[in-house]
């Protein structure tokens, strides 16, 4: 199965990184696309119809996207594990806080049944994927990057600790400073990274999910949302 997972921030001409606060950005600064771009962009790179809508949810943070899959995956309606495309400013794999040490000096040491319940205190809306990856839940990620994004990556949860290996590898682990504390490898996961401009999909997905994500958008993108609407069976 296939997931489609955007976030109305990738719709800007420029990316907000580090926020502290929880105010809308600056709406002279940033800037959404025209209606009609993002249109282009969903009917001719993410294959999408309005004569077609696909399940899904709009959600405000992002995280909230691991809770939906948790709900969908109790009640049997995702399959695992499954695909899923990430179209974003934000690699949302966790850069720049304290989850990946959580996620594997001690997420990982628990049973797979009992990872999908983590701590609220360490998820949150620019680390859930890693959470996801972390329950065996993605098969595969696609990243479709923003023009002045994709730098976003932390190389801890790489195969060989290497970015450019096509995998991402969690690591069980004592400590994640000493490389030599490894306990045991969790399942390889394949990555791939894809400039916007170069990414076309047929539209085959099982499910969307749209977040708001209002810390990283200023309040006029809103306006992009109805367009998001008339590709998704909300639910």
């Amino acid at each position: 199965m296939r997931i489609l997972d955007i976030d109305l921030d990738f719709f800007l001409n420029k990316i907000m990184f580090w926020k502290k606060d929880n105010k809308r950005l600056n709406e002279k600064e940033y800037i959404p696309w025209k209606k009609e771009k993002v249109i282009d962009f969903l009917e001719n790179r993410c294959g999408l119809s309005s004569d077609n809508k696909i399940k899904g949810r709009i959600i405000k943070k992002h995280h909230e996207a691991f809770y939906f899959w948790r709900e969908l995956i109790y009640r049997g309606e995702l399959t695992l594990p499954f695909e899923v495309v990430h179209i974003d400013a934000h690699a949302d794999l966790g850069l720049g806080d304290l989850s990946y040490k959580y996620i594997m000096e001690e997420l990982l040491h628990k049973p797979l049944n009992e990872r999908d319940n983590p701590n609220p205190k360490y998820i949150c809306e620019g680390n859930y994927l890693a959470f996801s990856i972390a329950n065996s839940w993605i098969s595969k990620l696609t990243y479709i990057t923003h023009p002045k994004g994709g730098n976003d990556l932390l190389k801890e949860y790489f195969m060989d600790y290497n970015l450019n290996s096509g995998y991402i590898q969690m690591k069980k682990m004592n400590d994640v400073n000493n490389p030599n504390s490894i306990i045991s490898l969790e399942p390889k996961v394949k990555f791939e990274k894809i400039p916007y401009k170069d990414f076309k999909d047929n539209g085959n997905f099982n499910y969307i999910v749209l977040a708001i994500s209002p810390r990283y958008t200023p309040k006029r993108a809103d306006a992009l949302i109805p367009i998001f609407r008339k590709y998704i069976d909300e639910i």
